[in-house]
């Protein structure tokens, strides 16, 4: 079946006739349900948002103990660069929407926004690096010192009595084992 139009036939008269007005307390609960939809969607990417960077900053913090514990200073240097690396990487993903152009009018930067947010992250980032490290520095330093004045004390004694030499240095490490493992096991009965 088909049709044949003629161009003269055909006129327009449709008139386009106004939408019929809703009524005034639908549109308010209209409003009010949209407004309380973007509530509900900016406090979900909000939430999110604290959630991913939490994961990753207490991954990277994780990360970095787990190596340390496990390597000492042999992974030290990995454990600050997996930890860094690992912390920052919601800091790179909020880039996506940065652009910076240079056109007749001087520089043209889109999305500013994003970089203090980066900023924010990477420092953020290197604090959760140092706290991760911080106590390995300490506890590095203190056994430095430590090894230090025990070489001190055991030279010193090796001067007064030089004859006790070889079984002097095993009745000092018995005795430092002894304090060590008494230390270790009383420390935490105290009352």
């Amino acid at each position: 079946m088909t049709y044949e139009i003629d161009e003269g036939q055909e006129e327009v008269n449709s008139v386009v006739a106004p939408d019929t007005p809703l009524p005034k307390d639908l549109l308010e609960h209209l409003e009010s349900r949209k407004k309380q939809r973007k509530e509900v969607i900016d406090t979900t990417e909000k939430l999110s948002r604290f959630f991913v960077g939490w994961s990753l900053n207490s991954t990277g913090f994780f990360i970095a103990k787990f190596l340390l514990l496990a390597g000492g200073g042999v992974n030290y240097w990995l454990a600050v660069s997996l930890c860094f690396s690992v912390c920052s990487v919601g800091s790179f993903a909020g880039l996506t929407g940065f652009r910076v152009n240079y056109n007749s009018d001087g520089l043209e930067v889109d999305n500013m926004q994003n970089i203090f947010k980066s900023a924010a992250g990477l420092v953020t980032a290197g604090t959760v690096t140092w706290l991760a490290t911080k106590d390995y520095q300490y506890f590095e330093g203190l056994t430095r010192e430590t090894a230090a004045q025990i070489n001190q004390d055991i030279q010193t004694i090796e001067k007064q009595y030089p004859q006790a030499d070889p079984w002097l240095g095993i009745g000092l490490m018995v005795f430092f084992l002894a304090a060590a493992l008494g230390i270790i096991f009383k420390g935490g009965s105290r009352n």
